[in-house]
């Protein structure tokens, strides 16, 4: 095996295989926080399941269109990956649906210890792999506890694999609607936005999507999330979407 390497070395053949991670050299500045999803469980310190952003006990929405209740039991860690399921098996009253969201604050009492808000100039930068089955809607965005400066760095509806919606909610903000040549749920992708202060940019894989106004947001956690879509329901009974890291750079 060593004269085989050597060989391919002399004869500039051998490839050393890169992370798909790697190829989004944009990231600015120092990295502030990240979650790599190593161990055997999410990491409690960093993150809660409760928001205000959510109506019902700060665990349900069903007003934004969301079928799921939030549940501990959605997340789980494997092999340096965060895995969030949503599952047809009524966790609580009026809920048929468990679905997942994580914060790292605005979390009703229950915020993390290592509780965590991004700031204008932050480059938040999520690697995934998005569902495919109808009635899912994952998204990464930000919350400052009553939506006045909500970022989306993207919203997906898993009925429509090409399309991602990245919005900023801060007026005058402005967004996006991406449309992919490729199916954006057969392969891992990273999805990051520039959150200003003088624009908001999103970038898809390490190439510029998006490019819209302004962000002076304060307190805002960051949230990820699979939700269950109201307004498209799904005919599956459980679906999953994976998570290899989430990283937040500041300049």
């Amino acid at each position: 095996m060593r004269k085989l390497l050597t060989a391919l070395v002399v004869l500039g053949l051998l490839v050393v295989p890169l992370r798909a991670a790697d190829a989004d050299d944009a990231a600015p500045g120092k990295l502030v926080f990240a979650d790599e999803f190593d161990g055997t469980a999410i990491d409690r310190t960093k993150w809660a399941i409760h928001s205000n952003a959510e109506a019902d006990q700060c665990l349900g929405n069903k007003g934004n269109q969301q079928l799921e209740w939030h549940t501990w039991d959605a997340l789980s860690v494997h092999d340096g990956t965060l895995t969030m399921t949503a599952k047809k098996n009524n966790p609580a009253p009026g809920y048929e649906w468990s679905g997942a969201l994580i914060t790292t604050g605005q979390a009703c009492g229950h915020e993390p210890s290592q509780s965590f808000a991004v700031q204008p100039g932050d480059y938040i930068e999520t690697r995934l792999k998005l569902p495919s089955a109808k009635g899912f809607w994952p998204s990464t965005w930000t919350w400052n506890g009553n939506g006045s400066n909500e970022q989306d760095t993207y919203e997906f509806y898993s009925d429509n694999h090409n399309a991602l919606y990245l919005t900023n909610h801060q007026s005058p903000g402005g967004g996006c609607t991406y449309q992919s040549p490729t199916d954006l749920t057969t392969d891992w992708h990273t999805i990051a936005q520039q959150l200003g202060p003088d624009e908001t940019v999103w970038y898809l894989d390490g190439k510029e999507i998006c490019r819209q106004g302004a962000y002076s947001g304060t307190g805002d956690a960051l949230i990820l999330d699979l939700f269950v879509y109201a307004k498209i329901p799904p005919t599956v009974t459980s679906e999953s979407m994976q998570l290899d890291y989430v990283r937040v750079y500041r300049s």
